[in-house]
């Protein structure tokens, strides 16, 4: 089905009225408490109670129903509730009352005698050895809770939904009205066409093949007018790949280590626009590195074509440059399993398979194979090589650590359930990887638990979200994105730029950590992006790319933030190249975005075409077909 057909650039408050301490308004609780999970009387009640635990007794407000004038404020249930889940025990009014009632007891306790006073010394010491056990107790609480949250009971058997289905609708195969599939479109891209240039050379981009905002490309001219359904390229690379929704599959941009896969096997800098791929079959899939490109066929296969120097082809052999397309060798996988998903880094490539089982291949050097080390040893003296796989190997041991103090520098233990694990959702940045596991089944015991998510790889910024700046050899569980407020918000999808990873709930909310600009500071732990959930923004469509991220919504609103240099922002010619929050990318306003893929240098994205409403709304988006890009052929040749 078409996204949601309702559009607009900016929500409005539903109310103006002030409802909660600091100004908040009541729309403003309402979108607290959905990110939270919890009802919005909750949220007000914690709100209004400024953190002290109780009702407020000050004067400006009136005493709570049934409190007489004098006595100590009842605790607000909602309060208590949290802090009991946090491990604290419930919090009583005499507790927090404090000031008055302690006073009184320590100027009668001064007038005791001796007696009384040594009496008075041993309650005391019984009180805190009292104190210190309830606070012990509290500690293992909490420690319990962190560790009930990240790695649960291996009594609560989880069962998945599946199998893992592809992103595109296979050709093959009918609509169905209820699929989750990317809808088909038009393609578009925003940033220079000139890959030559990309990361090496400075010029002025005045030439009309540098696209500085969103640009239909050449739908008439080179697709004939059919509709894309899939559309790949990634931070590390320069050229792209789309697939039409007849299984078609095209490529153009760099190609020094023929990359792109041409028929001829040429190693040209160039290709300027879309050529046809000559890989016989029907595509569903795609996958780009640095210099190679991954194909998955409708029957299940991937194919693999470039640099091989690390083995990231996954075909089994050390020849460093791979011209033609080859069939990857993949281990472990079952005979009926179909290779449905992709995604490639820098210099390694991961496979995702139709059981949820997830394979790797390439470069090992930063633990991105996710095999639990990198095999480092010395070549010569001042050489070191690493363990790097030439064929693509199941990865099945994940494990997780609790986020404890104390625990920080225990190493990481495997889950219970770690060899059942399965994968439903792949991606990768320049040398690391995030995962988010397959969906449950409603039948599953563990249905009221989220999808858990895991990174691994170079950990540099805090791209793998754990915290600290180190890299990790295994699939490591992200513990911040196991919380309570995910179980009705679970993640579903992931995303990754070179140095940025993303998640995507089920609410269209997004999380991002690392690091995606050459300035300011990285975010350690996922953090909610919240200008588009705090708007009620519902994310359809996000990646990250060399520097840049874009978000696109259900409602057509689409902004992107980050450094783009060669115009893959989109905000136009004489606007700025870089944002540091996210920005409007005006060109797109109302306009449905079905997917969107960034690269570095480039973005590319499917524009909805369903209906009289998105044809209306693509009007002033910009086209460019063949006839006008004749310099840029001239410039290739």
């Amino acid at each position: 089905m078409p996204p949601t057909r309702k559009r607009r650039s900016r929500s409005k408050p539903d109310s103006s009225e002030v409802v909660a301490s600091g100004g908040g308004t009541q729309s403003d609780v309402n979108n607290l408490a959905k990110k939270l999970g919890l009802e919005s009387d909750a949220v007000s009640a914690i709100l209004n109670c400024e953190g002290s635990g109780v009702a407020s007794s000050r004067s400006s407000r009136s005493s709570a129903p049934g409190v007489a004038s004098g006595t100590a404020p009842v605790a607000s249930s909602a309060w208590s509730d949290f802090m009991t889940e946090e491990g604290f025990g419930v919090v009583s009014a005499s507790a927090s009352s404090g000031g008055a009632a302690g006073a009184s007891t320590s100027a009668a306790t001064s007038t005791k005698n001796t007696t009384a006073e040594d009496t008075s010394a041993k309650k005391e010491s019984g009180k805190m050895e009292g104190d210190e056990e309830s606070a012990s107790a509290a500690k293992r609480s909490r420690t319990e809770k962190t560790s009930s949250n990240a790695n649960p009971d291996p009594s609560g058997k989880r069962a998945y939904d599946l199998p893992i289905l592809t992103r595109m609708r296979p050709p093959s195969q009918a609509k169905n009205a209820d699929d989750k599939y990317i809808v088909p479109g038009l393609l578009a891209q925003t940033g220079t066409l000139d890959s030559k240039i990309v990361g090496r050379t400075k010029r002025t981009l005045n030439q009309e093949f540098d696209l500085q905002e969103p640009t239909i490309l050449c739908n008439e001219s080179i697709f004939g007018g059919q509709k894309v359904a899939f559309v790949a390229t990634s931070s590390s690379a320069v050229h792209s790949i789309v697939i039409t929704e007849n299984g078609d599959a095209y490529t153009w941009g760099r190609n020094e280590a023929g990359q792109c896969g041409l028929s001829n096997g040429s190693t040209s800098s160039c290709v300027p626009l879309p050529v046809k791929i000559g890989l016989e079959g029907k595509f569903v899939g795609a996958a780009l590195g640095k210099a190679h490109s991954i194909l998955i066929e409708e029957g299940g296969t991937a194919y693999a074509v470039g640099n091989n120097k690390y083995g990231q082809c996954g075909v089994n052999t050390s020849v460093e440059a791979i011209l033609s397309w080859r069939k990857c060798s993949v281990v472990g996988k079952a005979s009926e399993a179909k290779i449905v998903q992709a995604a490639c880094g820098e210099n390694f490539s991961v496979l995702l398979d139709s059981d949820g089982f997830m394979y790797s291949a390439g470069l090992a050097e930063f633990g991105q194979l996710g095999n639990g080390e990198t095999g480092e040893y010395f070549i010569a003296a001042n050489k070191i090589g690493f363990a790097n796989d030439s064929k693509f190997e199941r990865r099945s041991v994940f494990v997780w650590k609790s986020d404890d103090y104390e625990d920080a520098k225990k190493p990481c233990g495997p889950l219970p359930d770690s060899d059942d694990v399965r994968i439903g959702s792949i991606a990768c940045g320049k040398n690391h990887t995030i995962a988010v596991e397959a969906p449950l089944r409603k039948s599953s015991t563990a249905t009221n638990e989220p999808q858990r998510v895991f990174s691994w790889g170079c950990g540099g910024y805090g791209v793998l979200g754990h915290g600290v700046q180190k890299d990790e050899y295994t699939p490591r569980l992200l513990n911040p994105l196991t919380g309570p407020i995910f179980k009705s918000n679970s993640p579903v999808r992931v995303a990754a730029g070179t140095h940025c990873s993303m998640a995507l709930t089920e609410n269209g909310h997004v999380y991002y950590c690392g690091k995606h600009r050459s300035v300011g500071e990285a975010t350690m732990r996922p953090a909610l992006v919240d200008v588009l959930a705090n708007n009620m923004h519902v994310v359809t469509a996000f990646d990250g790319g060399g520097m840049t991220v874009f978000c696109s919504t259900q409602n057509g609103v689409t902004v992107s933030w980050g450094n783009g240099q060669m115009g893959e922002l989109g905000y136009g010619i004489n606007n700025p190249k870089s944002s540091s929050k996210p920005k409007f990318v005006e060109k797109l306003d109302s306009v449905i975005i079905c997917d969107v893929s960034c690269g570095y240098g480039h973005t590319l994205m499917i524009i909805c075409d369903e209906d009289e409403e998105d044809k209306k709304a693509i009007k002033k988006v910009s086209r460019i077909e063949t006839d006008d890009l004749k310099a840029l052929v001239k410039k290739c040749s």
